[in-house]
């Protein structure tokens, strides 16, 4: 019974964490963070990623940081049948979230959020490194506490998205 059980548990244990993980340091317009991406099939994956996040607030030709927290959700499709998963050509949705406050304006929040549509790609070695870029854009919605703060692009409201990301894949 050993003799079948043994192989059968290592087999599940296998294939339950044969490279479907990767963990990364990235930085995304306006979020610097750890990003992990999870494989769902041999074309899917989902990002999520949490980091610190600094935008600049333009009031009256005046310039002030504000700093926080920022979210970052991708979804995936990965073009490539002959590649490792989690590599190649991927396009997806992407929708990104900047909540900040700044100190130098007693403590008032700006959030900016995006959604939108990101392309990359995504390369990984043998040694199980994995190094991305990715590039895109979405609306901008800027909300800010203070009436007149205007974003870093004005009236502009898209936000292009790009972004580098060094990770381990595991």
């Amino acid at each position: 019974m050993k003799k079948i059980l043994l192989p059968l548990v290592f087999l599940f244990f296998n294939n339950l964490f044969s490279q479907e993980n990767i963990v990364k340091a990235s930085s995304i317009v306006g979020n610097i963070g750890v990003q992990y991406e999870r494989s769902l099939s041999p074309h899917f994956s989902v990002v999520g990623q949490v980091g610190y996040s600094m935008t600049r607030i333009f009031i009256n030709d005046n310039d002030y940081s504000s700093t926080g927290i920022g979210y970052y959700v991708e979804g995936r499709y990965y073009f490539s049948k002959n590649n490792a998963l989690m590599e190649g050509w991927h396009i997806g949705p992407y929708y990104n979230s900047i909540n900040t406050k700044s100190k130098e304006l007693n403590d008032a929040k700006t959030t900016m959020t995006s959604l939108g549509i990101t392309a990359g790609y995504q390369w990984q070695t043998d040694s199980g490194f994995a190094f991305g870029l990715i590039f895109g854009g979405g609306n901008l919605d800027f909300k800010s506490d203070i009436p007149q703060a205007e974003s870093f692009l004005g009236d502009i409201n898209f936000l292009p998205n790009l972004g580098l990301t060094l990770g381990y894949n595991f």
